[in-house]
């Protein structure tokens, strides 16, 4: 179970996943992307007679993984989330509006931008989308400002 304990180097991450992608899009004709599995899982609950997509089986696959690896022992899970419960408290009712704030906020943007991070950011710029290309540039360098600016805030040096 350490082999999982540790995440694989960048040389061997970022070909694997690009080598999936293609297979994917060469196997299925379909592209790879988390949100598109949650947006067809929610389709197809409203009508379940249709067949599922593969994306809906990527989802639910995504949630089985992490479960299993948290029940071997991969994580530990817990209320606690670093300075979160310094800022903003422990309650579950904070806890939650916090939740849906974020999720609203996240959801909002992936609408907007007509995709997902690992959609535009993965599959779009590999297939050399211009749309994906900007999305992506767009939201690592707003990444790259906040991360700044809040380990300046916090005093976090470089």
């Amino acid at each position: 179970m350490d082999f999982f304990a540790e995440r694989a180097p960048w040389y061997l991450a970022g070909p694997a996943i690009g080598l999936m992608v293609v297979a994917l899009l060469w196997a299925c004709n379909r592209t790879f992307g988390a949100l598109g599995g949650f947006i067809d899982l929610l389709a197809w609950a409203r009508t379940p007679r249709i067949p599922p997509r593969h994306t809906v089986y990527f989802f639910i696959g995504l949630l089985i993984g992490g479960f299993v690896y948290a029940i071997a022992g991969g994580v530990q899970p817990g209320w606690a989330y670093g300075t979160f419960d310094q800022r903003f408290g422990v309650a579950p009712a904070t806890r939650m509006v916090m939740l849906v704030l974020a999720a609203t906020v996240m959801g909002y943007g992936t609408r907007m931008a007509s995709g997902c991070t690992s959609g535009h950011g993965i599959c779009g710029t590999s297939l050399g989308s211009p749309r994906s290309i900007v999305s992506t540039i767009t939201f690592m360098g707003t990444a790259i400002l906040a991360a700044n600016a809040v380990g300046a805030i916090v005093g976090i040096p470089r």
